[in-house]
């Protein structure tokens, strides 16, 4: 059976970025897909990193013209490929928001068929992102991306960054509000995410500040793929 995992959050949180990496890690032990559902934001999106995906050997699925200079509000049939048998690893990278959740709903069918030790559902949380910074505010976008998505969270990602301006702090703001959210909810706290250096910066903090580890779950390290700076645009382009 394949493993499925459904990225959600608000705008911003750092959905793509995170399931780019995903898949370039799953990819190292087996057959990986990656779907992109965005059909609302197209400014960032992990189709943008087609080139580098396809050159690992990750399968993408992407919207209708993608990419291309045009944008209409669609989805592959190719999705549907996704939940085929077979082995391997498939990641949902999610539009923004419940509007662009509803795009997921439409697979609930598909979804209810694959058992749930091979489904995981992640909400991604900035606490840097103005529609999900604190406790109350993040419930309301968690229980809205359900309805809208069909899907029930598993797991609480801490995501907490300011894109190049990132430091220890951010993933410490992020602890504090996973953990309100993981005891509000009863929902486990699948991780914490950040480049490698901030990681280890926080992985200190947390010990010297006696954190728990409950709702820092696994230190998932990755590197800037979806990148918005001025100096890499001119040298590199998007």
């Amino acid at each position: 059976m394949k493993d499925y995992w459904v990225l959600m959050g608000s705008f911003g949180s750092g959905k793509s970025e995170l399931a780019i990496n995903m898949a370039l890690q799953a990819r190292k032990s087996g057959p990986c897909t990656l779907v992109d559902l965005d059909v609302i934001n197209a400014y960032f999106r992990s189709s943008e990193r087609a080139a580098d995906l396809e050159a690992a050997g990750v399968e993408l699925i992407s919207p209708p013209f993608a990419m291309d200079k045009i944008e209409i509000l669609a989805l592959s049939p190719r999705v549907y490929s996704a939940f085929t048998p077979g082995e391997g690893t498939v990641i949902f990278d999610i539009g923004g928001d419940d509007i662009g959740t509803v795009a997921l709903g439409q697979y609930k069918p598909n979804f209810a068929n694959i058992p749930p030790e091979r489904l995981h559902v992640l909400f991604i949380v900035n606490p840097l992102r103005p529609m999900a910074a604190n406790v109350p505010s993040a419930l309301a976008v968690l229980g809205n991306l359900q309805i809208a998505g069909r899907l029930e969270v598993t797991g609480i990602v801490n995501n907490g960054n300011l894109a190049g301006m990132t430091d220890v702090s951010h993933l410490v703001m992020g602890y504090e509000l996973v953990r309100g959210l993981s005891e509000q909810t009863g929902i486990p706290v699948w991780g914490t995410v950040g480049q490698q250096s901030v990681l280890d910066e926080f992985r200190r903090y947390a010990q010297d500040h006696d954190l728990d580890s409950a709702y820092i779950g696994r230190y998932q390290p990755i590197k800037v793929m979806m990148h918005r700076s001025w100096d890499k645009y001119l040298s590199e382009g998007l």
